[in-house]
């Protein structure tokens, strides 16, 4: 390995003297004093983040992950785990027939077109290899398929424990043991070009110190010490969304109003993505802003009430409170379905009501026992001896309710929903309705989960320029990244997303490294 000064030597040889930073500062090559040498820098630790520093260090590349958060994971840790693959061991021990064309035909769907096509084939046909490689690095799934709202076929399967976590951290801990460097309180704040508009570098700062407040933007954050990191190879930007940047996402999307709760974690702003922005790169679908249909009023973040609405969508009903009778596709897209229950969330008086969503004991089997118990403990589900109990207490008409249960009922005796045409399918081989108590209910508000729009990639996850072409030593992946979901993300297509690209971009930075040093 060289030393520092030869290296130093060798770089103001190289840059021919002119360096820029996205603030548009312009530095000479001698002005630089590189703090740290690496071959591939990763900004961010979720799924995108640990898939690309992974790749990048079995290249034999000198991988630095950084996060700005004191904790590593971002929204990935916190992620529910659902991941949605073609050719999974559970879909083929239970005969399921699904193919790559049919899975991106679900995600146009529910993109309402906009989506970029030959990104979702290289998601599309590389899931399984991605969940091969996350087997391959300690993740466990255990033997469970689900079929996930917008979802053609079941595809959706989970590790061990329905936690994003459970991928993330053997990740890590495989890119670490490896010999990684993963660094945490340590922010990217901008790109360091050389004169030919390649990156070279990033500006970072050291013991960040993040300040969660919806109404001040974060580069009012001033703390840290600042770095510089020569990087070789190439920067890549794995640094999530910015659900949780209120200001921002408002000025995109004026009815997205504050008020409205989000599931990610506070960390997920659009601060990494303005800095890009400044450095002209390509954005695209800004304004496309998805909120889950499966958040709850009775808790605050993402909750438990997701996790069990896997199960109570897909076995049971959704009813408006005010009449007893379903509004929805219990199993629509993600955006179909937050659509319809903000309609009906606010009446016409101003006042405001919850749908309510209904399954019975056979249903709730659906999910882990620990899952049922955490959500009834916290209060956001509850439990029913009657359906007459149940209505008495959300204050829904019981008769309305009644023929409601009793209609779904005789749909799935005849395997077809006569009203909304939801797809109607067996839970360990058994069909299942609304007629075992005790029954379980739960009050849905969908909250902001994921922004779609982000930087512009290729297929080879190079991020492209305003003026057009690929920015040499700069990547991205995972939710940073706009175009593969286009206006609405089917629920499970985030994780193979991630780790598709991620796996792109850490092993393409890697390889521009070594092509620069031969």
């Amino acid at each position: 390995m060289q030393s520092a000064r030869r290296k130093f030597l060798r770089d103001a040889s190289l840059l021919g003297g002119a360096i820029l930073l996205g603030s548009g500062e312009r530095l000479g090559a001698e002005d630089i004093r590189w703090d740290e040498y690496c071959d591939v820098l990763v900004v961010g630790s979720g799924f995108a983040g640990c898939a690309a520093a992974c790749e990048a260090i079995d290249a034999g590349a000198k991988t630095i992950m950084i996060d700005k958060m004191p904790v590593l994971g971002g929204n990935s840790a916190i992620n529910g785990g659902a991941f949605a693959i073609v050719g999974s061991p559970q879909q083929k021990a239970r005969n399921v027939a699904d193919n790559y064309e049919s899975y991106v035909a679900d995600l146009l769907k529910a993109g309402r077109g906009m989506n970029d096509v030959s990104l979702l084939e290289v998601i599309a046909k590389n899931g399984y290899a991605a969940y091969k490689f996350s087997v391959d690095k300690g993740v466990i799934y255990r033997d469970a398929l689900g079929q996930f709202g917008g979802h053609s076929v079941p595809r959706t399967i989970w590790p061990e424990i329905n936690s994003g976590s459970k991928i993330t951290i053997p990740l890590q801990r495989y890119a670490k043991n490896k010999g990684a460097i993963i660094r945490t309180n340590t922010i990217f704040d901008d790109l360091i070009l050389n004169a030919k508009g390649e990156v070279i570098g990033a500006k970072i700062r050291h013991d960040y110190e993040f300040k969660f407040d919806p109404n001040i933007d974060e580069s009012e954050n001033k703390s840290g010490q600042s770095k510089y990191y020569r990087v070789y190879g190439g920067v890549v930007m794995a640094s999530g969304g910015f659900s949780y940047d209120v200001k921002f996402r408002q000025e995109l999307v004026a009815n997205i109003t504050p008020d409205l709760d989000c599931t990610n974690h506070y960390g997920a702003t659009a601060y990494a993505l303005k800095a890009l922005m400044k450095n002209g790169v390509a954005t695209r679908h800004l304004d496309q802003i998805q909120l889950g249909p499966w958040g709850s009023p009775d808790e605050r973040g993402f909750g438990i009430a997701p996790v069990f609405a896997i199960p109570a969508f897909s076995y049971g009903i959704a009813v408006d409170v005010r009449t007893g009778k379903r509004f929805m596709n219990e199993l629509a897209d993600r955006k179909e379905r937050s659509d319809a229950i903000i309609k009906i969330h606010k009446n016409p008086d101003g006042s405001l009501s919850h749908p309510v969503v209904i399954c019975d004991s056979v249903a709730a089997t659906g999910t882990t026992k620990a899952n049922v118990y955490r959500g009834l403990e916290k209060g956001v589900i509850k439990r029913f001896d009657t359906i007459k109990e149940l209505a008495l207490h959300y204050g829904i008409p019981y008769e309305g309710l009644k023929k409601s249960v009793d209609d779904y009922n005789s749909y799935v005796a005849n395997g077809k929903d006569l009203e909304f045409n939801k797809p109607l399918f067996k839970l360990n081989g058994i069909s299942v309705n609304i007629s075992k108590p005790p029954f379980y209910a739960w009050r849905a508000l969908p909250k902001v989960h994921h922004t779609m729009g982000g930087v512009v990639i290729d297929t080879q996850a190079q991020v492209q320029s305003q003026s057009g072409g690929s920015i040499a030593g700069l990547y991205a992946a995972g939710e940073a990244v706009g175009g593969p979901h286009g206006a609405s993300r089917l629920g499970s297509a985030a994780i193979p997303d991630c780790l598709v690209f991620g796996r792109i971009a850490g092993a393409n930075a890697a390889k521009r490294s070594r092509e620069l040093r031969a």
